[in-house]
């Protein structure tokens, strides 16, 4: 989490995806809290974590995501006490 705060400005969308549903959703499963990736079709992306809800968009033209929703992810990693 401290690399990603580190460089907010340089998350790749995959990278955050993968972290989430490979090791945020058993974490969150491990603990009886809330874990839910919803994605139909398109480019958005709406997790659930904890009690927090956050969305990812996934950038046209660069792999990398932009700060408010890198925020928002970091902000849901510190309500469930991932990040302080």
């Amino acid at each position: 989490m401290r690399k990603i705060a580190e460089s907010v400005k340089n998350v790749r969308f995959e990278d955050l995806c993968t972290l989430l549903d490979n090791h945020i959703k058993p974490y969150c499963e491990a603990r009886g809290l809330n874990y839910d990736h919803r994605h139909s079709t398109g480019t958005h992306h709406a997790f659930s974590v904890g009690s927090s809800t956050f969305n990812l968009v996934k950038p046209h033209g660069t792999p990398l995501l932009k700060r408010p929703y890198v925020e928002s992810f970091l902000e849901a990693m510190e309500n469930i006490n991932l990040y302080d």
